[in-house]
């Protein structure tokens, strides 16, 4: 800000998983959770209720890994304690 100090900013993105993965992320992540996402941006299009064209960025996930310790609402930052419990991928593939 002005004054110089440091201001927190939120920023909400559209994440798209499949397969695997979308079943992991459906049975641990939460609202709350801090995750790190890796995957690749995809832009579509698509009629909204009026007839209206919308256009939509989102990323398309490949890789998630939990950065939140478990029982962790706030998330921990850092590294997961155990990657091989909490580093999940799964190979590219399309809808």
């Amino acid at each position: 800000n002005k004054q110089g100090e440091q201001q927190e900013k939120t920023e909400w993105h559209n994440i798209v998983v499949w397969a695997g993965l979308a079943e992991i992320c459906g049975k641990y992540l939460t609202k709350g959770k801090q995750v790190y996402i890796e995957g690749r941006i995809q832009n579509r299009s698509y009629d909204d209720r009026d007839g209206n064209k919308r256009y939509i960025t989102e990323i398309v996930a490949n890789e998630m890994q939990m950065l939140s310790r478990a029982g962790d609402q706030q998330g921990g930052g850092g590294r997961p304690s155990s990657p091989s419990e909490e580093d999940y991928s799964q190979a590219p593939s399309e809808p």
